[in-house]
């Protein structure tokens, strides 16, 4: 399996880019990573001694305005077309097989393209470390997007984001006429968890938008 960096430029249409636009999976795997707090910080981060990555799905409408989360503290949307499939609090709770011989990803959400709601024309797939750790400590990590046939259209290494990364947009997709288009943005973020970073791609996917004629 390839572990390339994808490129920051890949935007295309779903099918130009060899998906069925019924069903999408915005996967993460990744290998349990264990972090060691350091000096008088020992005792209080217990609970922060391995990577915890997350993803998000974000609906927002033709305003950039956000319409519905799927994340680990919501599993559904209202429409129930887009659906987390569980939360993996350390990379390693799913399974002790080293990554890439497990027989499923730590984390995925499945998008039924057709179920969601006419209103919805941007989406939004992000990316946090939990705990704040950077992406690039992680031991071997992928972040990818297929079809339920198994297609693959980006696979994002970790280990190659910024040192300082800790979220990232990871893509963008757009409806369009009779298919989604896809951007892969590899944005990082400011936002250090995944409710500031809805907001914050809010606001960069409407500076992005037209300015309507007249004004």
């Amino acid at each position: 399996m390839s572990t390339t960096a994808p490129s920051p430029l890949l935007s295309d249409s779903l099918r130009g880019l060899g998906l069925d636009a019924g069903t999408l999976f915005f996967a993460l795997n990744y290998e349990f990573t264990k972090i060691e707090p350091k000096g008088m910080f020992k005792r209080f981060k217990k609970n922060q001694s391995a990577m915890d990555i997350d993803l998000a799905c974000v609906l927002y409408d033709d305003n950039c305005v956000i319409s519905d989360i799927v994340w680990f503290k919501q599993l559904r949307d209202k429409a129930e077309s887009v659906k987390h499939q569980g939360d993996s609090l350390n990379g390693k709770d799913r399974g002790e097989q080293a990554m890439y011989l497990a027989p499923l990803d730590q984390e995925q959400i499945r998008l039924e393209l057709e179920k969601i709601p006419t209103h919805i024309t941007h989406i939004g797939l992000i990316a946090n470390s939990y705990h704040g750790h950077s992406f690039s400590r992680v031991k071997k990590g992928e972040i990818h997007l297929s079809d339920d046939e198994g297609n693959r259209c980006f696979e994002v290494n970790l280990k190659q984001l910024p040192r300082d990364c800790t979220t990232l947009w990871v893509a963008h997709l757009r409806r369009s006429v009779d298919d989604w288009h896809l951007t892969l943005q590899n944005l990082p973020l400011t936002a250090a968890d995944l409710a500031d970073a809805a907001q914050e791609v809010a606001h960069e996917l409407a500076r992005a938008l037209p300015i309507p004629q007249g004004i």
